[in-house]
């Protein structure tokens, strides 16, 4: 951690609602994500003030502090930003833009980076445009020339918004060829999703045996890491990606939509959790899972998976359970980092994946033939060849494998 990067924390708590500890709680682990040390964490109960989001006395009190940047759980406004900065003269981030910062510094592929940088310009562009109509209203100072700088940035940023969804929109493509490869291949498309933190990368790698960096921070993984798997006869791709979080504005799911088709697109979706997390954090989690999964148009069978079990005794498993029993009826109760219950996880894959249907498919007995016969014993499960005039095959698989262009004859038992 760079000791230079210095914040205080600031949260406005409506008066009217209860105290919420975790806000703060999680603000600070985002900070520490982002590199900043934290010096100091102010809250304050009052109804929002139009012009600092907070009482001035308040972020009088985090100056003090002599902190290189103030970080406000609460998102600001474009006038908010102006008059903050403007008085106090200090770089503010608000919650949304500290994520942005820890989507930045984790983009390691191109895509994740178009992605980061169409969220920041999405961001930007009705900022921008606020700042514009200020200015021409006399309310913010600097106004030269009808706002011709301030208007071309505007297009600027709508242009490169085209661009880049236009770039996007072809890496989605990409993926979606992809998917269609791998199902006509044999397998079945398992995503991975859940709260950020809450162990999808190290459940990867316990079930798979693969290597990945899995640490207790949030936003590990930024990019879709896919790793290949056999369970109880099934041929799978199981898929790590982005994690949620609470509050998320939904031009953000949208910024990241190639990368979460992956959890879309999918065959199955497990849904992990941190069980140990306290009743009304983890219910708070859930409920946030399932609305980033609604907002991702999640349509595939979802399987619950409760993480980090083992820190758990009986008694506290079976409060947690009857805290979200609404929102995980039939969860599966798991430890990535020992292995407590990965078998039943394992069968509940197994028995929440499509079946397998049958098939009988008449193949020419030729030497092309005989290579779509090889390609079947690859790709779905056997059950008869007959050598005739043709050959005629009966097998399970999956639609998309019998359907692949150049297979003719096949026919649904």
């Amino acid at each position: 951690m760079n000791e230079d990067k210095t914040a205080v924390l600031l949260m406005r708590e409506n008066p009217a609602s209860s105290h919420d500890p975790y806000k703060m709680e999680e603000l600070r682990g985002l900070a520490a994500a982002a590199g900043y040390r934290v010096l100091a964490e102010i809250i304050q109960r009052r109804g929002r003030d139009h012009r600092f989001q907070m009482g001035r006395g308040k972020i009088a009190e985090a100056l003090s502090y002599s902190p290189k940047k103030l970080i406000f759980y609460n998102p600001l406004s474009p006038n908010q930003v102006f008059n903050i900065t403007g008085e106090f003269s200090l770089p503010i981030l608000d919650r949304f833009n500290l994520i942005l910062e820890i989507f930045a510094s984790r983009a390691a592929t191109r895509e994740a980076k178009l992605q980061v940088e169409l969220a920041r310009l999405t961001y930007d562009a009705p900022q921008v445009k606020n700042a514009l109509a200020l200015k021409k209203r006399g309310e913010q100072p600097g106004f030269r020339g009808a706002g011709s700088y301030e208007q071309s940035m505007y297009h600027d940023i709508r242009g490169r918004i085209a661009k880049i969804k236009a770039e996007l929109k072809d890496v989605e493509s990409m993926g979606q060829d992809r998917r269609q490869r791998r199902r006509e291949q044999g397998f079945d498309l398992v995503a991975l999703a859940g709260y950020t933190n809450a162990g999808k990368s190290t459940l990867l790698n316990r079930l798979t045996g693969s290597g990945i960096l899995a640490k207790d921070q949030p936003f590990t993984t930024l990019s879709p890491t896919t790793r290949a798997l056999e369970i109880l006869g099934r041929k799978v791709l199981l898929t790590d990606t982005v994690g949620f979080i609470d509050d998320l504005p939904h031009f953000l799911i949208k910024a990241f939509r190639s990368t979460l088709s992956e959890i879309s697109e999918a065959d199955l979706v497990l849904l992990v959790a941190d069980m140990s997390d306290p009743p009304e954090l983890l219910r708070r989690k859930l409920v946030a899972s399932h609305k980033a999964l609604w907002d991702c148009s999640v349509s595939a069978p979802i399987v619950t998976v409760l993480n980090k079990s083992d820190r758990l005794d009986e008694n506290e498993a079976k409060e947690r359970l009857e805290t979200i029993r609404d929102l995980a009826p039939y969860p599966v109760l798991a430890s990535a980092s020992t292995g407590l219950g990965l078998g039943v996880l394992e069968e509940c894959i197994s028995q929440r994946l499509r079946p397998l249907k049958e098939y009988q498919i008449r193949l020419p007995y030729t030497s092309q033939g005989l290579r779509e016969l090889s390609r079947l014993y690859e790709t779905s499960e056997l059950l008869a060849v007959r050598y005739e005039d043709e050959l005629i095959v009966r097998l399970r698989g999956r639609e998309e494998t019998v359907a692949r262009a150049g297979l003719s004859g096949a026919e649904r038992i």
